[in-house]
């Protein structure tokens, strides 16, 4: 029987394990939707024909046939199979399996052989909608429902691999969160009990999600101020005699003195080697944070040289520089100088992708 694509219970549980993988995420969203009184789209049932033989092809090879239906008899799915009976004049009536019918998403989990797989997908995303019900629905009475259930739509799966107590601190998180949404404390710095200072950090992915869909935003964290590398080139306009300092933009917008020009540099090294010149600081951009140089003020008002690798990257770090302070002038980072130094020139290993 060569010709015949009869469907074996292993194929099935195949297919079914298919569709579980496709669509679980969306029956954990309509389960959800319905836990809290939404019209959420109702799981439909999946149906996968068997391809029973014919008549004639069971006739060309009886073993194979009778062997098929027995594995079919025999199988734990053997309860969703529809049968039905036919009465052939060469062989007799036969009761062969032509259909298998898999009515709820518990059901097409077992015969995928997910089926505690889908248990906690479907204890964890009736826990949240009980949380949602409970608590979070009056902290957050804005929620857009649509907009909750695409979000545990898209976590759904990551929720069901979480350890369990690690399922427990997302809950208690979001909690603290929701109800605490004008806090702005270090991502490392809140104040639940249970959760270490490195918790929030590996699981954003989750936590940002649902939060952004119960309150409209991301979790507003305190962000600690990049610092900025000065090398003052000229001891006249050192504050307090202090040439090297680390400082914040705020503090850098503080300058007590201007100078008579800025050179701004891509690499640390080129700041720190420079030698002393009349009315000239030096400051290391720090690559792309070069942008945050935008909040200085009096950086518009001096002359400013760029000075950064001969590459694609320093390119567009130049540039994203004069977007904020069109008065740059680049500094070696021209033609000739490529040519002269053609021998020290190496591959770029990431090029920008900056048009």
């Amino acid at each position: 029987m060569s010709d015949v694509c009869m469907i074996t219970p292993d194929e099935a549980a195949a297919k079914a394990l298919k569709r579980f993988e496709r669509d679980c995420r969306a029956w954990a969203a309509a389960l959800f939707a319905s836990s809290c009184g939404s019209a959420g789209e109702r799981p439909q049932a999946y149906s996968i024909p068997l391809h029973p033989p014919t008549e004639k092809q069971a006739m060309a090879d009886r073993n194979a046939a009778r062997a098929w239906a027995r594995t079919w008899h025999s199988s734990p799915l053997a309860g969703d199979v529809q049968w039905t009976s036919r009465n052939w004049g060469s062989i007799g009536q036969q009761t062969i399996p032509v259909r298998l019918t898999l009515e709820s998403p518990s059901d097409i989990a077992r015969a995928a052989g997910a089926g505690a797989l889908w248990e906690r997908m479907s204890e964890r995303t009736l826990r949240l909608a009980e949380r949602y019900s409970e608590r979070w629905s009056k902290a957050c009475p804005s929620t857009d429902p649509d907009a909750l259930v695409a979000a545990v739509r898209a976590v759904a799966g990551r929720c069901c691999e979480l350890e369990e107590r690690d399922w427990e601190m997302l809950l208690l998180a979001l909690d603290w969160l929701v109800d605490n949404q004008d806090a702005t404390y270090f991502v490392r710095q809140l104040p639940i009990r249970g959760i270490d200072t490195k918790w929030m950090e590996g699981h954003q992915g989750l936590v940002k999600p649902l939060h952004r869909a119960l309150t409209g935003r991301d979790p507003q964290f305190a962000r600690q101020a990049g610092q900025f590398r000065v090398h003052v080139l000229d001891e006249r306009l050192a504050p307090g005699d202090l040439t090297d300092l680390a400082l914040s933009v705020e503090q850098l917008g503080r300058w007590p003195r201007l100078p008579d020009c800025v050179l701004i540099c891509e690499n640390m090294v080129n700041v720190l080697a420079l030698p002393p010149l009349p009315g000239v600081i030096a400051i290391h951009g720090g690559g792309f944070a070069v942008g945050e140089l935008a909040s200085v003020p009096w950086l518009s008002h001096v002359p400013l040289l760029y000075w950064g690798d001969l590459d694609s990257n320093g390119f567009a770090i130049l540039n994203q520089l004069r977007s904020h302070h069109g008065h740059v002038t680049s500094l070696m980072m021209d033609a000739p100088t490529l040519d002269r130094y053609r021998d020290l020139c190496v591959e770029e290993p990431t090029p920008s992708k900056a048009s």
